[in-house]
Protein backbone atom coordinates (compact mmCIF):
# COMPACT_ATOMS: atom_id res chain seq x y z
CA UNK A 1 0.00 0.00 0.00
CA UNK A 2 1.91 3.30 -1.04
CA UNK A 3 1.56 6.20 1.12
CA UNK A 4 -1.08 8.71 -0.58
CA UNK A 5 -3.35 5.10 0.36
CA UNK A 6 -2.80 4.49 3.33
CA UNK A 7 -3.11 9.05 3.71
CA UNK A 8 -6.26 8.57 1.98
CA UNK A 9 -7.50 5.89 4.72
CA UNK A 10 -6.80 7.58 7.45
CA UNK A 11 -8.57 10.67 5.90
CA UNK A 12 -11.81 8.72 5.20
CA UNK A 13 -11.34 6.61 9.03
CA UNK A 14 -10.61 10.34 10.59
CA UNK A 15 -14.05 11.77 8.67
CA UNK A 16 -16.16 8.57 9.77
CA UNK A 17 -15.19 9.53 13.50
CA UNK A 18 -15.91 12.90 13.19
CA UNK A 19 -19.27 12.26 11.77
CA UNK A 20 -19.96 9.64 14.59
CA UNK A 21 -18.65 12.93 16.96
CA UNK A 22 -21.66 15.19 15.15
CA UNK A 23 -24.06 12.48 15.35
CA UNK A 24 -23.75 11.91 19.01
CA UNK A 25 -23.87 15.60 19.93
CA UNK A 26 -27.27 15.84 17.74
CA UNK A 27 -28.66 13.18 19.33
CA UNK A 28 -27.27 13.88 22.96
CA UNK A 29 -29.39 17.90 22.13
CA UNK A 30 -32.22 16.43 21.07
CA UNK A 31 -32.62 13.64 23.99
CA UNK A 32 -32.39 17.25 26.41
CA UNK A 33 -35.30 18.81 24.67
CA UNK A 34 -38.54 19.14 25.82
CA UNK A 35 -41.89 19.70 23.44
CA UNK A 36 -44.78 21.44 23.75
CA UNK A 37 -48.46 20.93 23.01
CA UNK A 38 -51.16 22.91 23.51
CA UNK A 39 -55.28 22.86 23.51
CA UNK A 40 -58.65 24.37 24.32
CA UNK A 41 -56.89 27.55 23.52
CA UNK A 42 -53.81 27.29 24.98
CA UNK A 43 -54.69 26.73 28.43
CA UNK A 44 -53.68 23.26 28.47
CA UNK A 45 -50.22 22.93 27.52
CA UNK A 46 -48.42 19.29 28.05
CA UNK A 47 -44.96 18.94 28.09
CA UNK A 48 -42.72 15.50 26.68
CA UNK A 49 -39.50 14.29 26.77
CA UNK A 50 -37.89 13.79 23.21
CA UNK A 51 -39.29 10.18 23.15
CA UNK A 52 -42.54 11.52 23.62
CA UNK A 53 -43.20 10.77 27.13
CA UNK A 54 -45.59 13.57 29.40
CA UNK A 55 -43.14 15.26 31.76
CA UNK A 56 -46.06 17.85 32.54
CA UNK A 57 -49.56 18.21 32.16
CA UNK A 58 -50.96 22.29 33.08
CA UNK A 59 -54.48 22.77 32.80
CA UNK A 60 -55.95 26.22 33.63
CA UNK A 61 -58.64 26.52 36.19
CA UNK A 62 -60.95 27.92 33.60
CA UNK A 63 -60.86 24.67 31.47
CA UNK A 64 -61.59 22.33 34.48
CA UNK A 65 -64.54 24.65 35.10
CA UNK A 66 -65.68 25.74 31.55
CA UNK A 67 -65.55 21.64 29.72
CA UNK A 68 -67.38 19.05 31.15
CA UNK A 69 -64.89 15.34 32.14
CA UNK A 70 -65.24 14.37 28.01
CA UNK A 71 -63.99 17.35 26.46
CA UNK A 72 -61.45 18.14 29.25
CA UNK A 73 -60.07 14.74 28.28
CA UNK A 74 -60.48 15.62 24.52
CA UNK A 75 -58.17 18.27 25.16
CA UNK A 76 -55.85 16.79 27.78
CA UNK A 77 -55.52 14.13 24.56
CA UNK A 78 -55.11 16.73 21.67
CA UNK A 79 -52.32 18.26 23.86
CA UNK A 80 -50.30 15.71 24.48
CA UNK A 81 -50.69 14.47 21.15
CA UNK A 82 -49.38 17.54 19.62
CA UNK A 83 -46.39 17.43 21.86
CA UNK A 84 -45.54 13.83 21.32
CA UNK A 85 -45.80 14.91 16.94
CA UNK A 86 -43.29 17.74 17.93
CA UNK A 87 -41.35 15.01 19.33
CA UNK A 88 -41.05 12.48 16.74
CA UNK A 89 -40.58 15.41 13.94
CA UNK A 90 -37.69 16.02 15.58
CA UNK A 91 -36.68 12.82 15.88
CA UNK A 92 -37.72 12.28 11.78
CA UNK A 93 -35.45 16.11 11.16
CA UNK A 94 -32.32 14.40 13.46
CA UNK A 95 -32.12 10.76 11.29
CA UNK A 96 -32.36 12.92 7.95
CA UNK A 97 -29.61 14.95 9.03
CA UNK A 98 -27.77 12.03 10.19
CA UNK A 99 -24.92 10.65 7.46
CA UNK A 100 -25.47 6.88 6.45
Amino acid sequence: MSSSEMQELMDRLEAIVAAGRRAEEKAAEWSARQFVGRADDGRIVARTDALGTLIELEIHPMSRKRLDARRLADEITAAVAQAEEAASAAKDELMNGLPM
